[in-house]
C-alpha cells in the first residue's frame, strides 16, 4: 500500500494493562507529530480538546438516536439507522451532530405519537460482532423483510462507537494522547485479549426487556445455528469469542 499512497501505521495494543495504555498514548503522539509534519500545522492542546468536545457532542447526538430505537415503537428501520453510523464515520462531525439531533427530535416525537415504521409485534432484534462497513446492508435488509426489525447494534458500527466519550478537561497534550487511548480501551472490541467485557455487554443489552426486549442475537462470527442465536461467518477472531458463549 505505501508503494501506491503515503503510509502511516499505528502499533494498536491487544490488550488492556495500564503499560498498553502508555504505549498507545505514545503512539498517538508520534501520529500527531507526523500529522504536523504533513500539513505545516501544529497541534495545540486548546485544538485537541475542542475536537475531542466536537466528537463528544456527534456520539451524545448518535446517542439519541440509538435511545428512540429503544421504545417498544419502532420509530426508524435498523437499515436506516446503521446507514446513519456508517455515515458518521465521514461526514463533517459538526454538521452530522446537528442532523443527528434533529433526527433524535423526530424520532422522540414519533414515539410519542406512536408512529411505527413497522407494524406491532414485529420481533425485536440485535445484531453483534463484526462491524459492517459501507455499504453493507445485506443482512439488515434480510431481517426487516423477514418479518423482523433491527433495534440494536453492538458493534463497532453501532453502541460501541457512541457509549464512552474522551474526558474534555485535559491540561496539556500528554493528558490528551492518554484521554483518547484510556477510551479507546474502553472498546470491546474481539482484537483485545481477554475480552470479557463484551460478553458482558451483550447480555447487558439482552437484560434491557424493558428498553429493547429482544427476541433474538444475531452474531456476525460462524457458520453454527444455536437456539436463538444465528451465525454468519465474517471474522476469525468473533469466531473465537463464540466458545465464550
Amino acid at each position: 500500500m505505501a508503494k501506491d499512497a503515503p503510509l502511516y501505521v499505528i502499533d494498536l495494543p491487544q490488550m488492556k494493562r495500564k503499560e498498553d495504555v502508555k504505549r498507545l498514548s505514545e503512539e498517538y503522539k508520534k501520529f500527531a507529530k507526523k500529522c504536523e509534519e504533513v500539513t505545516k500545522e501544529v497541534l495545540t492542546l486548546e485544538k485537541l480538546n475542542n475536537a475531542i468536545k466536537l466528537i463528544n457532542k456527534k456520539r451524545k447526538a448518535m446517542q439519541r438516536v440509538y435511545n428512540a430505537r429503544k421504545s417498544g415503537n419502532f420509530p426508524i428501520s435498523g437499515k436506516d439507522a446503521l446507514l446513519l453510523t456508517q455515515i458518521s464515520f465521514f461526514d463533517d462531525p459538526e454538521r452530522c451532530a446537528k442532523m443527528c439531533n434533529a433526527l433524535a427530535d423526530e424520532l422522540e416525537e414519533r414515539n410519542e405519537k406512536n408512529i411505527s415504521v413497522f407494524k406491532k409485534g414485529t420481533k425485536r432484534i440485535m445484531i453483534t460482532g463484526t462491524p459492517l462497513a459501507i455499504p453493507n446492508w445485506k443482512l439488515h435488509h434480510i431481517v426487516e423483510t423477514s418479518g423482523g426489525a433491527v433495534v440494536c447494534e453492538e458493534m463497532c458500527t453501532g453502541t460501541r462507537y457512541i457509549e464512552n466519550l474522551v474526558n474534555e478537561n485535559n491540561n496539556s497534550l500528554d493528558e490528551a494522547f492518554t484521554s483518547l487511548a484510556e477510551r479507546y480501551m474502553k472498546n470491546n472490541c474481539s482484537c483485545f485479549t481477554p475480552n470479557p467485557k463484551r460478553i458482558d455487554d451483550i447480555i447487558r443489552i439482552i437484560h434491557l426487556k424493558k428498553f429493547f426486549s429482544l427476541y433474538c442475537v444475531i452474531e456476525l462470527i460462524g457458520l453454527t445455528v444455536l437456539f436463538r442465536l444465528f451465525f454468519l461467518k465474517f471474522s476469525l477472531l468473533f469466531s473465537l469469542e463464540a466458545n465464550l458463549k
